[in-house]
């Protein structure tokens, strides 16, 4: 069994944990710089959950028969998306976000480990090369 979706997509997940950290690390700082931080981090994961949500999910719905828990997986994205967006509408605002950065630092690491060690190892076993050859084909 290969592991490159798990690898693919661990490696985004590491980058989006990188910049959120960066914009929790210089909010106090730098604040322009942190909301540019932000902003591409939230690009970054409307990105990253748009790939899970039109490519992969539906490719490992075709592919396995035992049907994948993959809602759990559009309820989480729900989830964060809208922890996103209630941060972002606060920073607009200038109020201050800490407790609302921290539930969602809690919210990503609880949906990436699902993604990590349930999800990517799933979609390994399960999807062919040509099913990964055409998520990656659609990615780039």
């Amino acid at each position: 069994m290969h592991k490159f979706i798990t690898d693919f997509f661990n490696t985004n997940h590491q980058a989006l944990e990188l910049l959120f950290i960066a914009y929790r690390r210089n909010k106090t700082l730098d604040s322009v710089y942190a909301r540019q931080l932000f902003d591409k981090f939230k690009s970054g994961m409307q990105e990253h959950i748009g790939w899970e949500e039109n490519l992969l999910l539906p490719a490992l719905e075709a592919a396995n028969r035992k049907s994948f828990p993959t809602d759990k997986a559009r309820v989480e994205h729900q989830q964060v998306m809208q922890q996103i967006n209630w941060i972002e509408g606060l920073l607009d605002k200038g109020v201050d976000t800490a407790q609302d950065d921290l539930s969602l630092e809690y919210m990503l690491n609880d949906h990436f480990e699902n993604d990590e060690f349930n999800l990517y190892p799933v979609c390994d076993k399960v999807l062919s090369d040509d099913d990964t050859a055409r998520i990656l084909m659609a990615i780039y």
